[in-house]
């Protein structure tokens, strides 16, 4: 029988430097996407304050007379349903947005939806969920999105105070957290050149004849 050309070890090597290069070029091809954007002017790095922002179902205290607020801090707001949604009304490209938000009761889920040009409606396809990277910080990657809106869903019970600033848009972050894969990327990365080259030993062995 003739031997393979690359035993299985080397494929299952070969399959893992390829998706590290396959990495490194997507990073590249995005860091390329982003320089573009901002070179143009084109990617607003700003923090958008609560009152440049529209709302609905999700009010300040100060609006309502009958409301008590937690304490003597004007930027406390109240959800008044369980649908309550905090627009920005903009075009940019996006790749990540911060909400600052100290809620007082379990919020339930807090996402973003964004919409692209031409779009009118926010659906769960266009859904990100948030990260929550330090007490009252809710973060949001979209990967680097042309977007024409974006709505925050900053709790999904109703009825939660929310101690609420504003959001971020774009902040600056080191370049080589780029580099870095998500928690999904990570599990994508370990377990698909495995199969990948699982994949090809099989293939190679089928392929592979006796010698009459």
């Amino acid at each position: 029988m003739r031997k393979p050309l690359l035993k299985a070890r080397q494929l299952l090597l070969l399959a893992y430097l390829l998706a590290a290069v396959l990495w490194v070029v997507r990073c590249l091809v995005g860091c390329g996407v982003m320089l573009n954007y901002k070179l143009q002017g084109k990617m607003p790095q700003t923090h958008v304050d609560a009152a440049e922002l529209v709302t609905e179902s999700f009010a300040p205290y100060s609006s309502n007379e009958w409301w008590t607020p937690p304490d003597d801090d004007p930027a406390w707001y109240l959800s008044t349903d369980s649908d309550p949604h905090i627009y920005w009304q903009g075009q940019g490209y996006i790749e990540t947005v911060v909400l600052d938000a100290v809620h007082r009761l379990p919020p339930g889920g807090v996402a973003l939806y964004y919409v692209k040009p031409g779009q009118t409606d926010y659906t769960e396809a266009q859904k990100v969920y948030a990260k929550v990277t330090a007490p009252g910080v809710y973060t949001f990657d979209l990967g680097g999105q042309w977007v024409t809106g974006l709505r925050i869903d900053p709790d999904s019970v109703g009825g939660v105070p929310t101690l609420f600033t504003g959001i971020e848009l774009n902040p600056p972050r080191p370049w080589y957290t780029r580099f870095v894969p998500t928690a999904g990327w990570w599990l994508v990365l370990a377990f698909v050149p495995a199969v990948a080259a699982a994949m090809a030993s099989a293939v190679c062995s089928f392929f592979i004849k006796k010698e009459p």
